[in-house]
């Protein structure tokens, strides 16, 4: 491993400590990290409930957005879901997950830092 992606990996490690935890009263969390020097992969964790529709994650520099978002089968959906953004530009983004029991407004968002460089 090179000294490069052991400091995105560091980093990585000490902006996810900052990130929000699931506790009795959340149904989402978030995780993301670098999966290579220009990927970040991210960990969605969904509390199962039969209002859950879809679910939207962004990543967003100041240069850069990228979004992708998946439909949810409300409780029959699973615990976490994977999204990967390839090929980024470097820079700090900030990784925004919301949850949707409709598509007019989201019902939970969470939210991560992670640094690609």
């Amino acid at each position: 491993m090179n000294v490069k992606a052991v400091l995105v990996l560091l980093l990585c490690g000490a902006v996810s400590l900052s990130s929000p935890r699931l506790d009795a009263t959340e149904r989402l969390r978030v995780h993301a990290s670098p999966s290579s020097a220009s990927d970040i992969t991210v960990y969605v964790g969904i509390e199962r409930n039969p209002d859950n529709r879809m679910v939207r994650v962004t990543a967003e520099s100041d240069d850069f957005f990228r979004s992708s978002e998946i439909q949810l089968d409300g409780d029959a959906s699973p615990r976490v879901s994977v999204f990967t953004f390839h090929q980024l530009p470097s820079g700090w983004y900030d990784v925004t997950v919301q949850l949707y029991a409709d598509r007019d407004r989201p019902a939970e968002t969470a939210k991560c830092t992670v640094l690609v460089l």
